[in-house]
């Protein structure tokens, strides 16, 4: 799994980045997964050739691998409920994103996996097994 979270790293945006979107908002901002008119249409020509640029980018086999999430806690927990099973064994770090820390002890607490988390070294800031 890639994220990239630009929302959330990148302010303030370059001049073009506000002027695409305005331009998309008014042009093509249609609901791309409802409807047939033409701004649905517009919006659904954009995302799939969105989605194939990224697929190039990354090297993905196929565009239809590559998904589009609202934000980090809904990518996490996709990724989560999507690949964990019954009596998996989850390592992960002491300070990770609460997205990711939350959903585990969840899991974790209700029996499903079982949990080992790891601390960082206070000098180096590594975590180490």
């Amino acid at each position: 799994m890639i994220y990239l979270d630009n929302a959330a790293t990148s302010w303030p945006k370059p001049e073009s980045v506000y002027l695409a979107m305005d331009k998309f908002l008014r042009e093509q901002g249609g609901n791309p997964g409802l409807g047939g008119h033409s701004m649905a249409m517009a919006a659904r020509k954009v995302i799939e050739a969105t989605r194939w640029l990224a697929a190039c980018f990354f090297g993905a086999p196929e565009a239809r691998q590559i998904i589009f999430t609202l934000n980090c806690t809904d990518a996490l927990n996709l990724g989560l409920k999507g690949l964990l099973q019954p009596g998996d064994h989850v390592i992960t770090d002491t300070i990770g994103h609460n997205s990711l820390a939350r959903p585990l002890h969840k899991l974790e607490r209700q029996g499903m996996i079982s949990v080992t988390r790891l601390s960082p070294a206070l000098e180096a800031g590594v975590v180490t097994a």
